[in-house]
């Protein structure tokens, strides 16, 4: 599951516009298929993902106040910071360490935002995703979403 489709079902099984969230949700280039070598199919999946999160209310940008994160999510008093992973070339291992780096870099020290990793729902993925401890989680405000089209889990210890 690409990058821009994680981020279609966090926003229909999470976030849904319907049910009061206002959410931006920033994509670049390379999650549209475009430029470098890209996967077959890819652009293709890409532009439905991106159709389906602008009927559904998304907004597709940077977000005024928070730039570049992948999602923000708000529902009256809530935000929603979320750094969102899909399959790529890149390994696994790689691609959480650095989104784990974003995450950092993207804290305001403001305990009322929370903040999110949202992955494709498979092994490989759920088998990096333990591997950030629960004391690590909490002092972060950090939740873990494991994502596919039927629906987003959240990682338990």
């Amino acid at each position: 599951m690409y990058q821009l489709e994680v981020k279609r079902y966090l926003v229909e099984h999470k976030f849904p516009p319907a049910d009061g969230w206002e959410v931006t949700v920033d994509v670049d280039a390379m999650e549209r298929g475009k430029g470098g070598q890209q996967q077959h199919g890819k652009e293709e999946r890409a532009r439905q993902a991106e159709d389906w999160l602008k009927t559904a209310g998304a907004r597709i940008g940077r977000h005024p106040e928070f730039e570049r994160v992948d999602l923000v999510a708000t529902k009256g008093t809530k935000t929603v910071l979320v750094e969102v992973e899909g399959d790529s070339k890149k390994p696994k291992a790689q691609a959480l360490y650095s989104a784990l780096g974003q995450i950092v870099l993207m804290m305001k020290g403001d305990m009322k935002i929370r903040y999110g990793l949202a992955v494709p729902d498979t092994r490989p993925w759920k088998d990096q995703m333990k591997k950030i401890p629960c004391f690590v989680r909490d002092r972060l405000s950090l939740t873990l979403w494991l994502v596919d089209q039927n629906g987003v889990r959240k990682l338990e210890k």
